[in-house]
Protein backbone atom coordinates (compact mmCIF):
# COMPACT_ATOMS: atom_id res chain seq x y z
CA UNK A 1 0.00 0.00 0.00
CA UNK A 2 2.54 2.68 -1.01
CA UNK A 3 -0.24 5.28 -1.68
CA UNK A 4 -1.82 4.31 1.51
CA UNK A 5 -3.85 7.76 3.19
CA UNK A 6 -2.97 9.63 -0.31
CA UNK A 7 -5.06 11.87 -2.02
CA UNK A 8 -4.18 11.86 -5.96
CA UNK A 9 -6.24 13.44 -8.87
CA UNK A 10 -5.83 11.46 -12.35
CA UNK A 11 -6.45 13.70 -15.58
CA UNK A 12 -7.40 11.80 -18.36
CA UNK A 13 -8.84 8.89 -16.13
CA UNK A 14 -10.79 7.51 -18.88
CA UNK A 15 -8.37 6.61 -21.47
CA UNK A 16 -6.13 3.98 -21.46
CA UNK A 17 -2.95 4.88 -19.92
CA UNK A 18 -5.40 7.33 -17.45
CA UNK A 19 -7.18 4.29 -16.41
CA UNK A 20 -4.46 2.00 -15.91
CA UNK A 21 -2.49 4.91 -13.45
CA UNK A 22 -5.79 5.49 -11.69
CA UNK A 23 -6.43 1.65 -11.09
CA UNK A 24 -2.69 1.26 -9.69
CA UNK A 25 -2.81 4.34 -7.55
CA UNK A 26 -6.50 2.84 -5.52
CA UNK A 27 -4.51 -0.34 -5.38
CA UNK A 28 -1.81 1.31 -3.65
CA UNK A 29 -4.49 3.01 -1.11
CA UNK A 30 -5.05 5.94 -2.85
CA UNK A 31 -7.91 8.11 -2.50
CA UNK A 32 -8.15 9.01 -6.09
CA UNK A 33 -10.32 11.69 -7.76
CA UNK A 34 -11.18 10.58 -11.47
CA UNK A 35 -11.07 14.06 -13.80
CA UNK A 36 -12.37 14.04 -17.52
CA UNK A 37 -14.35 15.56 -19.65
CA UNK A 38 -17.02 12.82 -20.30
CA UNK A 39 -17.96 12.90 -16.78
CA UNK A 40 -20.05 9.01 -18.14
CA UNK A 41 -16.72 7.46 -18.73
CA UNK A 42 -14.83 8.43 -15.52
CA UNK A 43 -18.11 7.89 -13.40
CA UNK A 44 -18.28 4.08 -14.55
CA UNK A 45 -14.26 3.75 -13.71
CA UNK A 46 -14.69 4.86 -10.38
CA UNK A 47 -17.89 2.55 -9.41
CA UNK A 48 -15.43 -0.42 -11.11
CA UNK A 49 -12.81 0.90 -8.17
CA UNK A 50 -15.00 1.24 -5.51
CA UNK A 51 -16.72 -1.98 -6.10
CA UNK A 52 -13.27 -3.38 -5.86
CA UNK A 53 -12.57 -1.95 -2.33
CA UNK A 54 -11.15 1.26 -3.35
CA UNK A 55 -11.89 4.83 -3.03
CA UNK A 56 -12.65 6.61 -5.89
CA UNK A 57 -14.63 9.99 -6.92
CA UNK A 58 -15.45 10.67 -10.38
CA UNK A 59 -15.76 14.75 -11.66
CA UNK A 60 -16.29 16.30 -14.68
CA UNK A 61 -13.18 18.88 -15.79
CA UNK A 62 -12.09 20.00 -18.54
CA UNK A 63 -7.64 19.65 -18.27
CA UNK A 64 -7.52 22.33 -21.07
CA UNK A 65 -9.85 25.07 -19.11
CA UNK A 66 -7.74 27.13 -16.65
CA UNK A 67 -10.85 27.91 -14.44
CA UNK A 68 -12.08 24.04 -14.46
CA UNK A 69 -8.43 23.09 -13.38
CA UNK A 70 -8.64 25.66 -11.09
CA UNK A 71 -11.66 24.91 -9.41
CA UNK A 72 -11.75 20.87 -9.21
CA UNK A 73 -8.35 21.30 -7.46
CA UNK A 74 -9.64 23.72 -5.10
CA UNK A 75 -12.94 21.24 -4.58
CA UNK A 76 -10.66 18.14 -4.25
CA UNK A 77 -8.03 19.80 -1.39
CA UNK A 78 -11.30 21.17 0.69
CA UNK A 79 -12.70 17.72 0.12
CA UNK A 80 -9.69 15.64 0.97
CA UNK A 81 -7.89 18.18 3.01
CA UNK A 82 -4.99 18.27 0.76
CA UNK A 83 -3.66 17.00 -2.84
CA UNK A 84 -1.14 14.78 -2.48
CA UNK A 85 -0.62 13.56 -6.02
CA UNK A 86 -1.45 14.77 -9.29
CA UNK A 87 -0.83 12.77 -12.82
CA UNK A 88 -2.13 14.02 -16.21
CA UNK A 89 -2.67 11.41 -19.00
CA UNK A 90 -5.18 13.59 -21.17
CA UNK A 91 -4.37 13.03 -24.54
CA UNK A 92 -5.72 14.42 -27.94
CA UNK A 93 -5.33 13.20 -31.49
CA UNK A 94 -2.78 15.02 -33.87
CA UNK A 95 -0.30 14.81 -36.28
CA UNK A 96 2.51 12.56 -36.74
CA UNK A 97 4.34 10.86 -39.15
CA UNK A 98 4.68 13.79 -41.47
CA UNK A 99 8.44 15.50 -42.14
CA UNK A 100 8.14 19.17 -40.37
CA UNK A 101 9.30 20.48 -43.90
CA UNK A 102 5.62 19.51 -45.05
CA UNK A 103 3.83 20.00 -41.90
CA UNK A 104 0.86 22.50 -41.90
CA UNK A 105 1.76 25.21 -39.25
CA UNK A 106 -1.76 24.91 -37.43
CA UNK A 107 -0.92 20.81 -37.02
CA UNK A 108 2.88 21.90 -35.84
CA UNK A 109 1.37 24.21 -32.87
CA UNK A 110 -1.76 22.19 -32.15
CA UNK A 111 0.32 19.67 -29.47
CA UNK A 112 1.94 22.87 -28.11
CA UNK A 113 -1.36 24.15 -27.31
CA UNK A 114 -2.67 21.62 -25.93
CA UNK A 115 -0.19 18.79 -24.08
CA UNK A 116 2.22 21.55 -22.65
CA UNK A 117 -0.83 23.46 -21.86
CA UNK A 118 -3.02 20.94 -19.52
CA UNK A 119 0.43 19.97 -18.37
CA UNK A 120 0.86 23.44 -17.24
CA UNK A 121 -2.41 24.36 -16.13
CA UNK A 122 -2.80 21.01 -13.89
CA UNK A 123 0.59 20.35 -12.56
CA UNK A 124 0.56 24.43 -11.17
CA UNK A 125 -2.84 23.85 -9.63
CA UNK A 126 -0.87 21.21 -8.02
CA UNK A 127 1.96 22.80 -7.12
CA UNK A 128 -0.50 25.98 -5.55
CA UNK A 129 -1.73 23.51 -2.98
CA UNK A 130 1.03 21.37 -2.55
CA UNK A 131 3.43 24.77 -1.69
CA UNK A 132 0.87 25.18 0.96
CA UNK A 133 1.10 22.01 2.60
CA UNK A 134 4.78 21.79 2.23
CA UNK A 135 4.31 18.36 0.55
CA UNK A 136 3.36 16.47 -2.67
CA UNK A 137 4.55 14.41 -5.70
CA UNK A 138 3.54 16.13 -8.96
CA UNK A 139 4.03 13.57 -12.03
CA UNK A 140 4.20 14.96 -15.38
CA UNK A 141 3.43 12.74 -18.52
CA UNK A 142 6.23 12.85 -21.58
CA UNK A 143 6.94 10.16 -24.36
CA UNK A 144 10.26 9.06 -25.98
CA UNK A 145 8.92 11.41 -28.61
CA UNK A 146 11.25 14.47 -26.83
CA UNK A 147 14.66 12.01 -27.58
CA UNK A 148 13.42 10.16 -30.70
CA UNK A 149 14.50 11.80 -34.48
CA UNK A 150 11.26 10.46 -36.00
CA UNK A 151 8.90 12.41 -37.96
CA UNK A 152 6.40 13.33 -34.73
CA UNK A 153 5.64 16.97 -35.96
CA UNK A 154 5.01 19.39 -33.12
CA UNK A 155 4.48 16.36 -30.52
CA UNK A 156 8.19 15.63 -30.12
CA UNK A 157 8.80 19.25 -29.67
CA UNK A 158 5.68 19.80 -27.10
CA UNK A 159 7.21 16.69 -25.10
CA UNK A 160 10.21 18.22 -24.89
CA UNK A 161 8.69 21.30 -24.03
CA UNK A 162 6.81 19.79 -21.01
CA UNK A 163 10.51 17.62 -19.65
CA UNK A 164 11.50 21.55 -19.20
CA UNK A 165 8.24 22.39 -17.80
CA UNK A 166 9.13 19.28 -14.88
CA UNK A 167 12.07 20.87 -14.76
CA UNK A 168 11.43 24.55 -13.93
CA UNK A 169 8.55 23.74 -11.59
CA UNK A 170 10.44 21.74 -9.52
CA UNK A 171 13.06 23.93 -8.91
CA UNK A 172 10.77 26.39 -8.18
CA UNK A 173 8.74 23.96 -5.51
CA UNK A 174 11.33 21.99 -3.85
CA UNK A 175 12.49 24.13 -1.24
CA UNK A 176 8.82 23.89 -0.22
CA UNK A 177 8.94 19.99 -0.05
CA UNK A 178 6.83 19.23 -3.08
CA UNK A 179 8.31 16.94 -5.95
CA UNK A 180 7.85 17.45 -9.89
CA UNK A 181 9.25 14.19 -12.03
CA UNK A 182 8.72 13.39 -15.39
CA UNK A 183 7.60 10.32 -16.40
CA UNK A 184 8.81 9.57 -20.17
CA UNK A 185 6.93 6.27 -21.71
CA UNK A 186 7.52 4.91 -25.37
CA UNK A 187 5.03 4.46 -27.65
CA UNK A 188 2.62 1.35 -26.09
CA UNK A 189 0.77 -0.40 -28.45
CA UNK A 190 -1.82 -1.98 -25.97
CA UNK A 191 -3.18 2.00 -25.78
CA UNK A 192 -4.33 1.16 -29.45
CA UNK A 193 -6.13 -1.81 -28.65
CA UNK A 194 -8.63 -0.04 -26.26
CA UNK A 195 -9.89 2.23 -29.28
CA UNK A 196 -8.48 5.55 -28.25
CA UNK A 197 -7.60 8.45 -30.50
CA UNK A 198 -3.97 7.11 -30.42
CA UNK A 199 -5.26 4.41 -33.12
CA UNK A 200 -6.02 7.08 -35.47
CA UNK A 201 -2.21 8.60 -34.81
CA UNK A 202 -0.42 5.74 -35.52
CA UNK A 203 -2.28 4.23 -38.50
CA UNK A 204 -1.39 7.98 -40.19
CA UNK A 205 2.20 7.33 -38.63
CA UNK A 206 2.52 3.79 -40.18
CA UNK A 207 0.93 5.29 -43.92
CA UNK A 208 3.81 7.95 -43.83
CA UNK A 209 6.28 5.20 -43.02
CA UNK A 210 4.59 2.70 -46.39
CA UNK A 211 2.95 0.63 -43.60
CA UNK A 212 -0.02 -0.51 -42.12
CA UNK A 213 -1.36 -0.20 -38.64
CA UNK A 214 -0.82 -3.80 -38.15
CA UNK A 215 2.94 -4.18 -39.25
CA UNK A 216 3.53 -1.19 -37.08
CA UNK A 217 2.02 -2.62 -33.82
CA UNK A 218 4.08 -5.59 -34.39
CA UNK A 219 7.55 -4.14 -34.90
CA UNK A 220 7.22 -0.58 -34.97
CA UNK A 221 9.15 0.26 -38.55
CA UNK A 222 12.25 2.42 -38.57
CA UNK A 223 12.22 2.48 -34.93
CA UNK A 224 15.62 0.61 -32.76
CA UNK A 225 14.43 -2.57 -31.43
CA UNK A 226 14.32 -2.52 -27.73
CA UNK A 227 16.74 -4.38 -25.23
CA UNK A 228 14.07 -5.97 -23.54
CA UNK A 229 12.73 -7.56 -26.76
CA UNK A 230 9.04 -6.27 -26.40
CA UNK A 231 7.01 -3.39 -26.11
CA UNK A 232 6.29 -0.95 -23.06
CA UNK A 233 2.62 -1.90 -21.70
CA UNK A 234 0.35 -0.04 -19.45
CA UNK A 235 0.97 -1.90 -16.53
CA UNK A 236 5.07 -0.82 -16.89
CA UNK A 237 3.64 2.45 -16.78
CA UNK A 238 1.51 2.14 -14.18
CA UNK A 239 4.09 0.70 -11.79
CA UNK A 240 6.39 3.21 -12.48
CA UNK A 241 3.96 5.78 -11.70
CA UNK A 242 3.16 4.71 -8.28
CA UNK A 243 6.99 4.14 -7.55
CA UNK A 244 7.11 8.28 -8.49
CA UNK A 245 4.47 9.00 -6.48
CA UNK A 246 5.62 7.09 -3.27
CA UNK A 247 8.06 7.41 -0.41
CA UNK A 248 10.14 5.13 -2.09
CA UNK A 249 11.01 7.65 -4.65
CA UNK A 250 11.27 10.72 -2.08
CA UNK A 251 14.96 11.50 -3.38
CA UNK A 252 13.44 12.26 -6.88
CA UNK A 253 12.43 15.34 -7.85
CA UNK A 254 13.61 16.95 -11.40
CA UNK A 255 14.08 14.41 -12.83
CA UNK A 256 12.62 11.94 -15.89
CA UNK A 257 12.44 8.35 -16.03
CA UNK A 258 11.96 6.73 -19.48
CA UNK A 259 9.95 3.15 -19.47
CA UNK A 260 11.41 2.68 -22.97
CA UNK A 261 12.40 -1.20 -21.97
CA UNK A 262 15.38 -0.16 -23.71
CA UNK A 263 14.49 1.61 -26.58
CA UNK A 264 16.02 4.88 -25.35
CA UNK A 265 19.40 4.12 -23.27
CA UNK A 266 20.73 7.53 -21.08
Amino acid sequence: MLLENRTAIVYGAAGALGGAVTRAFAREGATVYLAGRHLDRVEMLAKEITAEGGRAYAHQVDALDQESVDEHAALVAELAGGIDVSFNAVGLDHVQGVPLRELDLDDFLMPMNTFVRTQFLTSTAAARRMVEQRSGAIVILSTSAARAPMPSGGFGVACAGIESLSRELAGEVGQFGVRVVCLRPDAIPESVRHGSYVRDTWRRAAEANGATLEDMLAAKPGMPDPLLGRAVTLADVAGTAVYLASDLSSGLTGSITTVGCGVLVD
